[in-house]
């Protein structure tokens, strides 16, 4: 029987989480293994998660006594397990149904050459797309959403990712904290050599609402600005493009009233400058192939839009 690996994340929100620690237990036909992080909860809550995990030797739980972040606590879980696949599911998300693993495993099995598999996120209480969680194009389609493809992109809420290619990258970059962990992540996977593939055979259950998923806030905002410009640096965009990019996130954070965390996160990611080039000696994964840099166009969602529309595109926020 296939083995894997399921990390979660916790955060208060205690019947969501439980639940779905509950919907990786209930997956057929594979070994399961559950960790669960949790970042800081209210004591009241950590009794209760301690509790439903207590006597069951298929859940690992750690405790720790903040919030580290998210990309942090991925890798605590991811780390904390051995099995050759790590599955990550949000705990506001649920697998689609039984058999979600089972299936996962099938995939990665037979295309040594995915890196990550990203999953169909669909939303909780119908049989639809969560629209707020799609990436891969501008506009899309029933016909994008029900086929496979290979991307340079994948959602958090759910996917799965290969262990020998996560430890060999060291994982997620804990400094990104909250926001774009998944872009950093991809980039380097793709750079590796292994591509991330869009399967909507594999789907979870995302229980946010598409009004709160695009709802922003200063301090989100800060962490978009910070974290978008710390990775230009530390992927070695062109000094023109970072400069282009990031006057057109400043913009948009003055015309949605943003522009004191705008600033703040542009002054943090200077700060980040140091860290960012050190990575450049650190992990070789941060340095484009000629494969990597052909795969990234022809993936790229906006590689047939003018400039135009491309700058209208990020001024929206999407």
């Amino acid at each position: 029987m296939k083995k894997i690996d399921v990390i979660v994340l916790s955060w208060d929100r205690l019947e969501d989480t439980i639940e779905a620690i509950q919907s990786a237990l209930d997956q057929q036909n594979v070994d399961v293994h559950v960790i669960v992080v949790d970042q800081g909860s209210k004591l009241e809550n950590i009794s209760r998660i301690q509790e439903f995990c207590e006597g069951d030797p298929r859940i690992t739980l750690i405790c720790n006594s903040q919030n580290v972040g998210v990309p942090e606590g991925r890798n605590q879980a991811s780390f904390a397990g051995q099995n050759k696949y790590i599955v990550a599911l949000d705990n506001d998300a649920v697998f689609a149904s039984n058999d979600e693993l089972r299936k996962t495993a099938d995939i990665m099995d037979n295309d040594a050459n995915i890196g990550i598999l990203a999953y169909r996120i669909k939303c909780f209480d119908k049989d639809t797309d969560d629209l707020s969680s799609w990436p891969y194009s501008v506009n899309s389609t029933e016909a994008e959403r029900t086929s496979t493809f290979d991307t340079n992109r994948f959602v958090g809420a759910g996917y799965c990712v290969r262990r020998d290619v996560f430890e060999k990258l060291k994982g997620y970059d804990a400094r990104l904290f909250f926001m774009h962990e998944e872009v950093d992540l991809a980039i380097r996977v793709i750079n590796s050599g292994f591509k991330v593939t869009y399967n909507p055979s594999v789907a979870v259950r995302h229980k946010v609402s598409p009004e709160h998923r695009v709802s922003w806030s200063g301090k989100r905002f800060y962490y978009d600005v910070r974290n978008r410009t710390y990775l230009h640096f530390k992927h070695k965009t062109f000094f023109p493009t970072l400069v282009f990019h990031t006057c057109l996130l400043m913009i948009k954070g003055i015309k949605m009233g943003y522009a004191i965390p705008a600033f703040k996160g542009l002054f943090a990611s200077v700060l980040l400058l140091p860290a960012a080039i050190s990575e450049w000696f650190k992990d070789p994964y941060v340095t484009k192939t000629e494969a990597s840099k052909a795969y990234f166009k022809k993936c790229d969602p906006l590689s047939n839009r003018t400039l135009w529309q491309r700058i209208t595109y990020r001024l929206k926020g999407v």
